[in-house]
């Protein structure tokens, strides 16, 4: 019954000749609001519980300030000079024995008079303009409100106040667009045209666009648009460089600056490579440039790595007029670097074994470019190991994301502390240019078979003792192993007979006890 009753209120409005425009409904709660039209609607606070006749406290807001609150019961509405319309549908309290509590609930309607809506679209043919240059700009009007928009004024302006100029229409019905010539098919926009002025410098220039209309009340409303462009200045920087080039290659980058006014200019000119080139030249001059002409700088670049669509940095030029120092940026050339780019991974693992244990080497190579690459690669087996098992060369065509693996194992037959050297990797370009890249080294530790852990504290070389059965390793032609620890902390193996080994040295003790039996024969003859 009360959605009927409400149902019935919307009705008659419409028999009031009030056109409703913006709409909008739900079911609120406390603190809960809805906008439409310009307008909020909150609900501010219900009635008691115990209260049966239920009602909801609603605040009504435009722009932020109150203009209005009234407490409705389910059916009721108010209105406010025909411009918005507000209907309770239903105020209701939720069943505690269904719901497991009470809460108050509103479901309303906000309405509010249809207005007209004029949208603004300012298009500009260029980006940029020189002085003396026609500047073009289109001006898309369009009704896109539900009611007519009365006396329609257009006024377009700049800044810096270099152009204005108001136009005018009569009206525009709902859905209809501005159209300059209504005999042509296609609708014809606001045409703005105007030269670019000089300039000392670069200028930005903003193009503002105003409309100004009128309700079927005699109600004024208006709307914005607008866009920006820029003039060049007496200066004009340009930067060149080829579209394309071989990551193997050299390019040429060339600068040119024109004075394009009538004294002469001493300009900063500066530029970089970015992070994905590099140069050898320094990239920074002093010109001065006569009015009228035009000054050029070249250098060359190389890439540091394929991709397409690899961006320069913009070159800068400063120059300064009565005082005023005035920045100039050229755009920024777009490059596409051709080519195959291989990196490789060298592991090992374990790095620390026993004496007779195996180490798995892997050596990954992978084609990080946009080209096709043949690679070869060919390990060096060092000469304290020997190969186990595996394959120490390997040659083969790798696409673009493809990845290739060399594996081999390397046995460890005598301890100490050693490296697997680095592998050069070759590959080559489908135009044959080779290139090189070479892995990292690998350090490995050799454990002597339930030989004694050394102690290393100092920065001293420490000798192993020798074995008090049997003979000495230098005896029975043996290593013996010592460690030396550095100061950083790093501990280094050494092995006589082997590279960075060093011959163990015996104690002063054995020297002493020497002497003094030396003497005490030479006493005991004398006597």
């Amino acid at each position: 019954m009360m959605r009927l009753i409400a149902i019935v209120l919307l009705v008659s409005t419409i028999g009031s000749g009030v056109e409703w425009g913006g709409r909008a409904e739900g079911e609120l709660r406390w603190g809960e609001a809805l906008s439409a039209g310009g307008y909020s609607l909150m609900v501010a606070d219900f009635t008691p519980e115990e209260v049966t006749a239920r009602m909801v406290m609603l605040e009504l807001s435009r722009g932020g300030e109150l203009v209005a609150t009234r407490a409705l019961g389910s059916g009721e509405s108010f209105s406010l000079d025909d411009e918005v319309m507000v209907v309770a549908q239903e105020v209701w309290m939720r069943d505690r024995l269904v719901d497991g509590l009470v809460e108050p609930r509103a479901r309303v309607v906000l309405l509010a008079r249809a207005v007209p809506e004029i949208r603004i679209l300012v298009v500009s043919e260029e980006e940029t303009f020189e002085a003396g240059e026609v500047v073009k700009l289109k001006v898309e009007v369009e009704n896109v409100g539900v009611v007519e928009a009365e006396d329609v004024v257009v006024e377009v302006t700049t800044d810096p106040p270099i152009f204005s100029s108001i136009y005018r229409k009569s009206g525009l019905l709902p859905g209809e667009a501005w159209d300059e010539d209504r005999k042509t098919a296609e609708i014809d926009p606001i045409k703005v045209r105007f030269t670019a002025p000089p300039m000392d410098g670069p200028q930005d220039v903003s193009v503002k666009v105003r409309a100004r209309y009128l309700d079927d009340r005699g109600v004024a409303h208006e709307s914005w648009g607008g866009t920006s462009f820029r003039i060049f200045g007496l200066l004009k920087l340009n930067k060149y460089a080829e579209e394309a080039m071989k990551l193997e290659d050299e390019s040429i980058v060339r600068l040119s600056v024109s004075n394009r006014g009538e004294r002469p200019l001493v300009v900063d000119l500066t530029d970089s490579a970015g992070r994905d080139f590099e140069t050898g030249t320094p990239l920074n001059w002093k010109i001065s440039i006569p009015p009228g002409e035009m000054e050029s700088k070249s250098y060359t670049i190389r890439a540091k790595k394929p991709g397409v669509g690899q961006v320069l940095p913009p070159a800068v030029a400063t120059y300064s007029i009565d005082g005023v120092t005035y920045r100039v940026t050229s755009r920024s050339p777009v490059i596409d670097v051709i080519g195959p780019l291989v990196e490789v991974d060298k592991k090992a693992a374990p790095t620390t074994v026993r004496v007779g244990e195996d180490v798995t080497v892997t050596l990954t190579a992978t084609n990080v470019g946009n080209r096709r690459t043949m690679v070869t690669a060919e390990v060096t087996v060092p000469a304290w190991g020997s190969l186990a098992s595996g394959e120490t060369d390997s040659t083969r065509l790798l696409l673009p994301g493809e990845t290739a693996a060399l594996i081999y194992t390397i046995s460890c037959p005598v301890a100490g502390r050693f490296e697997i050297p680095p592998t050069i990797v070759c590959y080559r370009d489908e135009d044959g240019t080779a290139c090189t890249v070479e892995s990292r080294r690998i350090r490995i530790v050799v454990e002597e078979e339930g030989g004694e852990e050394l102690n290393i504290t100092t920065d001293a070389l420490v000798v192993v003792p020798p074995s008090t059965v049997g003979p000495s390793p230098a005896e029975e032609g043996g290593a013996v192993i010592a460690k030396r620890s550095d100061g950083d902390g790093d501990v280094r193996e050494r092995e006589d007979g082997q590279e960075g080994q060093a011959p163990a040295r015996r104690s002063p003790l054995w020297a002493l006890a020497a002497l003094i039996l030396t003497i005490f024969i030479a006493l005991d003859r004398f006597l």
